[in-house]
């Protein structure tokens, strides 16, 4: 298929509304008039990278919708956002006219565009040739990780490689097929695995992509092949040979490695290196800057608990452990179980969350939680004034690594999966694995990588790949019973506005 850049007048200006138009002004960067020097290149790659930002400091193309409506998380019963409880409960209301959906492809191809636009540009700019192969792995890595994201929501989507107006082509162009993404993406992560270096020295370089990150994607994007929709099982070989690379033969760096204490991962700033292997930074700010896990997570009453001792600046409390997650916790020598979790009680009533305790004079004093809450995005320095806190995200980590290399290994039957999954249980405090046949041990794995990775973006794409996504949802979800169905949901449906835009644009089934 013939691949040219969606345009922003196109696919974010037709169909969007005009806030998200003002509030991302970074992203108008044409590539004619605009890129003439190296301060031009330069911050046109700051804008590239704004993408995964904006999709972790905002409600554009939040990563929590991806844990909501999941076996491990359920929304809260006082969320007012009907969105939010489309997408957490899957009623249906929840079509191809919701707003979410729509929401996701406008960030999706706003992003594009600006990646395939620095692409175009970068060859006339008047920088060494050296400069321009670390600006054009950066550019292609983000790429990359746009689009898959973009094919674990919508399945196929529109590959739109090259910067263009040609608005009658934007028009017509149909959906890749997804095995035509997942090349894509690929090509852009090899080529980004070969010229970026595997750490960046200078700190003002902080939060780079190196050769270590682009390989741990492309190992992600292998297994996600192996599995469901396209269940290319020979995928499996090819995830090995990258993941043995990075964690054997240490051939990017070998500066990765887990944290003695799983809480650090979570410290305001992470260090370059070390367990984050795609760190994205944030700084402190209001709507549409820092980072946006803690207020969807923590508790609505810390709005009004200050001076208790504990994070505040806004919780929206709109995601909840699932109870029978909450209860598959070893909760007496899991660390990760006290780090991830504010609880007074192990009562879970249907419809109030918290109390918050009062002096006579009437400041609050003490917080009982009815409800688990998740703390695991708490900013530890006390932030009374801002809904979004400075606290790094890592897209991927170390941890995720050594598991995906454990499922990988069990998948191809080699027993040195226990080497690595049991590397992440005894810096949890957990007894290793052994003697677990293929079956047991996947089960575990799923189990495994819910307690290490819970609520940071990815529990729907592990449970989607592993085919499960709508067989064991409900019967950890009581939320979705009912109304999550098999080869519907495990997609989003392509936004409507799009397809009356594009009537070459297909719906995905059951939309």
């Amino acid at each position: 298929m013939k691949s040219k850049a969606i345009t922003l007048l196109l696919i974010v200006f037709l169909v969007s509304c005009s806030d998200f138009l003002t509030e991302n002004p970074k992203s108008f960067l044409a590539p004619d008039n605009f890129y003439k020097t190296r301060e031009d290149i330069e911050a046109g790659l700051n804008a590239v990278y704004r993408a995964p930002q904006d999709r972790y400091s905002s409600n554009w193309a939040a990563p929590h919708w991806f844990e909501w409506g999941t076996d491990i998380c359920e929304i809260t019963e006082k969320s007012s956002w009907a969105h939010h409880n489309e997408i957490a409960r899957l009623p249906s209301t929840f079509n191809s006219s919701s707003t979410i959906p729509n929401d996701f492809w406008q960030y999706t191809y706003n992003h594009m565009k600006d990646a395939n636009n620095l692409l175009k540009a970068l060859p006339n700019v008047p920088i060494s040739d050296e400069e321009k192969r670390l600006i054009e792995g950066q550019a292609r890595a983000l790429r990359a990780l746009l689009y898959f994201d973009a094919v674990r929501v919508y399945n196929g989507v529109p590959l739109i490689l090259e910067a263009s107006t040609d608005l009658e082509f934007l028009k017509t162009v149909k959906r890749a097929i997804p095995e035509e993404v997942y090349n894509a993406i690929i090509q852009d992560l090899e080529f980004a695995m070969s010229v970026l270096p595997s750490k960046w020295d200078d700190v003002s370089d902080k939060g780079r992509i190196t050769s270590g990150s682009a390989a741990a994607l492309l190992a992600k994007v292998y297994l996600t092949m192996s599995g469901y929709p396209l269940n290319q099982k020979d995928k499996l070989q090819n995830a090995k040979a990258v993941l043995e690379n990075f964690v054997d033969k240490k051939l990017f760096g070998g500066h990765y490695a887990l944290f003695e204490d799983y809480a650090s991962m979570f410290d305001d700033q992470l260090s370059p290196g070390s367990e984050g292997v795609w760190v994205i930074n944030f700084t402190r700010g209001t709507f549409g800057q820092g980072n946006d896990f803690h207020t969807n997570f923590a508790p609505l009453e810390l709005y009004y608990a200050s001076g208790l001792g504990l994070t505040y600046g806004g919780g929206w409390s709109n995601g909840l452990p699932s109870d029978k997650f909450y209860n598959s916790y070893d909760k007496v020598n899991d660390k990760r179980f006290k780090h991830t979790y504010w609880s007074s009680t192990a009562e879970i009533p249907e419809e109030y969350d918290a109390l918050v305790k009062k002096d006579e004079e009437g400041k609050p004093i003490h917080i009982e939680f009815y409800r688990p809450h998740v703390k695991k995005f708490r900013e530890k320095t006390p932030n009374n004034n801002s809904q979004r806190t400075g606290l790094d995200h890592s897209i991927i980590r170390y941890a995720d690594v050594l598991l995906m290399y454990a499922e990988v290994l069990n998948e191809l039957n080699d027993n040195r999966k226990y080497e690595y999954i049991n590397q992440v249980r005894r810096r949890a405090g957990l007894n290793d694995l052994s003697q677990l046949d293929q079956a047991e041990f996947r089960e575990h794995l799923m189990l495994e990588r819910a307690w290490e990775l819970c609520f940071e973006g990815d529990r729907k794409f592990d449970l989607v790949r592993w085919g499960v996504y709508t067989s064991r949802t409900p019967e950890w979800n009581p939320q979705v019973v009912g109304n999550i169905k098999s080869n519907k949901h495990e997609f989003w449906p392509v936004p409507q506005s799009q397809i009356d835009i594009n009537e070459n644009l297909t719906q995905n089934p059951g939309w």
